[in-house]
């Protein structure tokens, strides 16, 4: 099945053609998110990724389906931890 991933921020890969942003990936059926994460060679915890499939917060276990977009964002973080 055909699914494709929305790479955002820091996870875009650089070529020589320029930023890819958007990988269509061939993955058996039945895969998981996490299978799509370990096919693209994402090795940040999941803890510190944001995931959406068709538009839907989602997690590594879930489910893909032939044509889902899932989005790929890195956590964000940071900033000043006191409230004035």
């Amino acid at each position: 099945m055909k699914v494709t991933a929305h790479l955002h921020t820091t996870l875009q890969r650089e070529t020589h053609e320029g930023i890819i942003r958007r990988l269509d990936v061939e993955l058996p059926g039945g895969s998981l998110v996490g299978d799509l994460l370990a096919a693209l060679e994402i090795t940040l915890p999941i803890d510190a990724l944001l995931l959406a499939v068709n538009a839907r917060v989602a997690g590594p276990g879930q489910t893909l389906h032939e044509g889902d977009q899932v989005n790929i964002m890195p956590a964000i973080s940071g900033g000043n931890d006191r409230l004035q």
